[in-house]
Formats: C-alpha cells, sequence, structure tokens
C-alpha cells in the first residue's frame, strides 16, 4: 500500500512539472487555518500592549502647578499632582503624580506612585511605582510592583518586597513587609 501510494506521488510530481498550470492543494483547510491563527496572534499582541496606569489613579485632591513651589514636607489624603518644584525631607499620601514639568526632591512614601518629570529622594509605595517615558529618578525604589517604561532614567537600586499576610500585618513591629532579597548589579545577593 504505501509503495502504491509513493508511485502515484512521484507521478503527480512529474505531471505537475511537466504543466505549470496545474496547483494540487492537498488540504486547503490546513492553510486558512494558519491565517486564522495568524490573525488572532496579531490581535492578542496588540491587546497586550500596555497603557500608563492612568485609569487606577483616583480622584485629585490636591496641585502643585507649574511654575510653584513648595519646601517643607507634606502629608496628604487622595491623589496629589505635582507640576511645579516641591522640596522636603518627607512626602507621605495616597497617590503621586509628578507631572513631565515637576520636580521633587525629597523621600517619599505613598501607596502609588506614577513619574514623568524627576524625583531625587527614596522612594517607598506600597502598591506600585511607575516611571514614565519622560521620567528622571535618581535614589532606591521600594515596591512590591515597578514598571519603567522605554526612555525612562532610573540611576540607583530597587527592593521588591514581599507584601505580608494579613495576620503578619497585625502584628506591632511590622514594617509593611516583608524581607527580600537585595538586588545588585550582578544578580541577587
Amino acid at each position: 500500500m504505501a509503495e502504491r501510494g509513493s508511485k502515484f506521488w512521484r507521478w503527480l510530481n512529474r505531471s505537475v512539472a511537466a504543466n505549470r498550470q496545474i496547483e494540487v492543494v492537498l488540504d486547503r483547510r490546513k492553510g486558512e487555518r494558519r491565517r486564522r491563527v495568524e490573525a488572532v496572534r496579531e490581535e492578542r499582541r496588540h491587546a497586550d500592549r500596555r497603557v500608563p496606569e492612568s485609569g487606577g489613579l483616583g480622584e485629585l485632591n490636591g496641585f502643585l502647578g507649574e511654575g510653584g513651589q513648595f519646601t517643607g514636607d507634606v502629608n496628604f489624603r487622595g491623589a496629589l499632582r505635582v507640576d511645579g518644584r516641591l522640596e522636603g525631607s518627607l512626602i507621605c499620601g495616597g497617590t503621586l503624580i509628578i507631572g513631565e514639568n515637576g520636580r521633587i526632591d525629597a523621600e517619599i512614601r505613598v501607596e502609588r506612585l506614577q513619574v514623568r518629570g524627576q524625583v531625587r529622594g527614596n522612594i517607598a509605595a506600597r502598591r506600585w511605582v511607575e516611571l514614565l517615558e519622560t521620567s528622571q529618578v535618581t535614589g532606591t525604589i521600594r515596591t512590591p510592583r515597578l514598571t519603567i517604561w522605554r526612555g525612562a532614567v532610573f540611576n540607583g537600586t530597587c527592593a521588591m518586597p514581599v507584601p505580608l499576610s494579613p495576620s503578619e500585618a497585625t502584628a506591632p513591629a511590622s514594617s509593611g513587609y516583608a524581607p527580600s532579597a537585595r538586588l545588585t548589579r550582578e544578580g541577587l545577593g
């Protein structure tokens, strides 16, 4: 039976070679399936492209406009946007958004941080830090989730601690994070 099949293929190849107008399609569904799979892959690739976390930043409660300057410590609730210059020793609060013209020289302790401007100082964020294309950050970042977009500049170190379980978080000496390995240029150390 196998010999009979191979004779057929040899005859078919000779016939096709002699007559260029004949196109042999053994399973046209295979090509259709391939095109459908490629289309799905392309759609998934476009859907996987990430966008900045703009939607989850909450309602804006405070604003330091472009050209504005503030010196001192800042403690806020909700969301604060900084498009001016802010200097101090400590900034604490919920969501901090640093605009493209914003500049902060201080230690930052917040829930969420989105940076488009410049930051000089250590950062501790309980949820996430996002460094967008125009950002320039110098210092240590401590957060469980860090997103650095192409074009962002980050000079410093990063620690990505594991959040504590609810039972450990109620302990009085809790710092809010479990110990984590330190990241160095050579890898984990």
